[in-house]
This record gives C-alpha cells, structure tokens and sequence, in this order.
C-alpha cells in the first residue's frame, strides 16, 4: 500500500509542475496572439507556484508581456513592473540566451516609454512627476548598459540637461545639481538655460570658480545671449572685481557707442561703484577713484540723453548724481563747528551745493515731466524713482523758497502714494 500512495503522491507532484508549465506555454501562446491581458493572467499563476517561481522562462516571459502592455497603454508602472521582471530573469540566468540576444532592444523600449512620460510632465509643468520619470528611465539606462547585452542606451545629454531642469523647477536642488553638472561636463548646447542654472547654483553655493567658469562655458557656446555678459558683470560686482567689472563695460559700450540703455546701464554702474552700499542701503567708503568714476558717469548720462533727451530714467539719474553730492557737501557743513559756518572754506562748500542744485533741477524738471506724462501707465518698478525724484524737487524748491512749487509736488507726491 504504501508502494502505491508514495507512487500517487509522485504522480501528482509531478502533474502539478506541468500544469504549471503549460501556463508558461498558454501565456506565451496568447503572447504570441497579443492576447496580453490574458497572458498576464497566466503567468502570474504561473509564478505563484513552487515549481516555476523561480523559473528564467517564466520571469522573462512576463516582461515581454508587461513590456507590450507598457508600450500599448503608454504606461510607466507597468514598464517599471516588466524592467523589474526581466532583473529577476537576469539574476536567475545572467547568460540566459533569449535576453543575451533581444534584451537590449526591450530594456530600450521600457527606457523610451518613461522618458517620453517624463517630457509629458515636462511640458505639463509637473516638476516632480516630470523628475520621478527622468530618474526610473536613467535607472533602466544604467542597468542596461551594466550588463553584457547586444547594445547599450547612448547617453542622452537632452534628458540629462531636463532632468536637472525639472528638479531644480520641482525645489529639488542636489538633483538638480548633479544632473546640469553632469549635462555642462557633455558640453550640452541646447539650451542656454543650462549654464544660467547652473551658475546660479554655483554662486549660491559660493563655488566662485566654477560659478565664473560656468558663465565663461555659457558665454562661449551662446555668445549672441546677452545674459551671459550680464551674468558676468554681476559676479565681478559680487566678488569686488571692481576693475575687471569697469573693463567689461568699457568694451560693451565701445562695442555699442549708439546704444541707449547700454549706455545708460554703464552710467548707473558706474554711479553705483563710485558710491558703494551694504544690502540695507547704508552708505559705504568711497572708492579713492571717486572723482574719475563719478566724473565718467555723469559724461555717460549725458551721451545716454544725447541719445534719448526724454528718457525720464536718463534725466533722474543725472539730476541724482548732482544732487546726492549737493548732499555730501551740505554734510560737510553741517557737521562743522559753529565758528567756521562763516570761514572761506564753509563759504566755497555752500556755493557748491547751491551750483549743484541748480544743476540739478533741469534733469529733475524733466523727468517729472516725463513720469506725469506716462499717467496710470507708468510701470511699478518706475513708482519709486519718481517718488525719489519729487522728494529732490520739493527739496530744491524748498531751498530756493518757490512755495508754490513746492505745493505743487506735494500734491503730486500725495497722489502718487495714493
């Protein structure tokens, strides 16, 4: 009896390993007839079961079948699903002979169906799904080309430069990062954007070698991208370069002598370097140059009104620049004992401040003239500058005791602060 109940037992284990073997086979056949749903079916009870759990067939079966199933519904999930089926397959069979020979080309499919969902995020602006995607697709790349298939995934430095763009869109700088590094280092010249990011991620880390040498890498690829020179002037601004800054605009205004805003930009830097502020506005030492810079910025304003006599910026500036040092010889005196007031040198100090004034006030004229004639149209960021200049006309007219004028701009300062 026993005999027989042992042979029974055998018998049926081995009926049971090829019931499950025929659903290997009945899932490749509905494979074969892109039956794919139903083939998912079968292989999945296939590798519930001990005897074909851990079989290479099987395991490499259900990834061509997720990979059809991925490719058809454009699916990310599923793709992930067929990649990780065909890592077991590899891990049971590295030398498995049917991946040895068309692996590549399915990993390449799963591969492409994540980076083109991550490009849908992309020009979806959803950032983090965008970078989740970019990251699985470059996990499919790596392990493609870590194993000995019959090609590898060439490096797309587009995915590498959106990947790093997306991240640092989605908050994710380290990523982000990493990534733009990694697309600068392939020389990537596709977009511009990539060398802005990136030196702006340096300088935020304080990395000012690699912050200028990024502007540099911008600046020779895209040499027709005015940000790169902009850039430029702002990390010798930044790390007080004072002399390599002023060289750089002398070229950019010699290259464009007929260029208003340029012009005008050079005027106001150079105003801004002759009369340095810390980040809360306060005053800092004069450069011992003061007199050249101060003196070539106001020869520039003026060459910028030459060119556009209207410009209410243009005029602003200029009547700010005579007026601000009416203001530090006005300091002088006020900060003199009560003796001197009537001495020769406080006598020069106040015929000075009182010729500045008077130059001044023409500019300052002129440019109220130019905001009120904007009316509601006149741009926010322009709000402050002609609050600035009424303040300075009130002022003057204060000094020269026109108290009707004076009233005049206080109506309009009344208006214009709403």
């Amino acid at each position: 009896m026993k005999r027989i109940i042992v042979s029974l037992l055998l018998c049926s284990l081995t009926l049971g390993a090829i019931a499950q073997r025929s659903k290997v086979n009945s899932a490749e056949n509905h494979y074969n007839s892109k039956e794919y749903d139903k083939a998912n079916e079968d292989i999945d009870l296939a590798l519930q079961h001990d005897k074909t759990k851990d079989d290479v067939r099987a395991w490499y079966l259900k990834g061509k079948i997720l990979e059809a199933l991925a490719i058809k519904d454009k699916s990310v999930p599923q793709s992930m699903e067929a990649f990780s089926a065909f890592k077991k397959a590899l891990e049971l069979n590295p030398k498995y002979t049917e991946a040895v020979l068309d692996l590549y080309n399915r990993l390449f499919n799963l591969y492409a169906t994540v980076g083109n969902s991550a490009y849908g995020y992309l020009n979806d602006q959803k950032w983090a799904e965008a970078s989740a995607d970019f990251d699985k697709a470059f996990q499919i790349k790596e392990f493609t080309n870590s194993k000995e298939l019959s090609g590898t995934i060439a490096e797309d430095t587009a995915m590498v430069f959106y990947a790093g763009y997306v991240a640092n869109q989605a908050g994710e700088k380290d990523k982000a990062f990493e990534n733009l590094k990694k697309a600068a280092d392939l020389q990537y010249k596709g977009e511009p954007a990539l060398y802005v990011i990136l030196a702006q991620q340096y300088e935020e880390r304080g990395d000012n070698a690699n912050w200028l040498k990024t502007i540099e890498q911008g600046k020779s690829l895209f040499p027709d991208d005015k940000r790169f020179n902009d850039m430029e002037m702002i990390y010798y601004s930044k790390t007080g370069k004072t002399s390599e800054l002023l060289s750089m605009l002398d070229k950019k205004v010699a290259d464009n002598p007929n260029d208003f805003e340029v012009v005008l930009d050079y005027a106001i830097r150079l105003d801004n370097v002759a009369n340095p502020r810390d980040e809360t506005g306060n005053d800092l030492p004069r450069p011992a140059n003061y007199e050249e810079l101060i003196g070539k910025a106001e020869t520039n304003y003026k060459k910028a009104l030459a060119l556009n006599p209207n410009d209410a910026t243009a005029n602003f500036q200029l009547g700010a620049l005579y007026f601000n040092r009416a203001v530090n010889f006005n300091k002088e005196i006020n900060n003199m004992a009560s003796k001197d007031l009537s001495s020769p040198k406080a006598k020069e100090l106040q015929a000075k401040v009182e010729s500045l004034m008077d130059q001044a006030l023409p500019y300052f004229e002129k440019a109220d003239e130019a905001f009120t004639a904007q009316g509601a149209n006149i741009d926010p960021n322009d709000r402050v500058t002609y609050e600035n200049c009424l303040i300075a006309l009130q002022k003057i007219y204060a000094i020269k005791s026109k108290n009707d004028k004076v009233d005049a701009v206080k109506k309009k300062l009344e208006a214009l602060r709403g």
